[in-house]
């Protein structure tokens, strides 16, 4: 599997809507809403079933970053099996209104070097994930 991407100019894109049908069809999350005034060059946010608020930036065979609250880990095991790689680590972050979030990330070039930037960076309650 893997994400349903268009090209645009040459660019990869993962539509907002291919998002909630890949995380739905090969993520087996149903009931994901996308919301398509968040959408941005590289991410979006969104709602599942749950009622896990999280908004995700992604490049292709690059990286995926998710931040949520409350963390679901139905949300991460969806991203995984959809990009074919395990996110490397986990760490808290603050939304624009303040609200603590937990972010993971995924790094298919360098997930060791871009664990030791984190570090560096002092992120709260940076963990690796196995």
């Amino acid at each position: 599997m893997a994400e349903t991407i268009e090209q645009r100019c040459s660019i990869p894109k993962w539509h907002w809507f291919n998002v909630m049908k890949d995380l739905e069809t090969q993520g087996k999350l149903p009931g994901v809403t996308i919301d398509p005034l968040s959408v941005k060059e590289n991410g979006c946010a969104g709602e599942t079933a749950k009622g896990t608020r999280f908004y995700f930036s992604w490049i292709k065979d690059t990286f995926l970053l998710l931040s949520m609250v409350p963390e679901e880990l139905e949300l991460i095991e969806a991203f995984a099996a959809i990009v074919e790689y395990r996110p490397f680590c986990r760490y808290t972050t603050n939304s624009e209104d303040g609200t603590e979030m937990i972010t993971f990330e995924w790094d298919k070039k360098d997930s060791q070097g871009r664990f030791v930037e984190l570090q560096k960076e002092r992120k709260e309650n940076l963990q690796p994930v196995e």
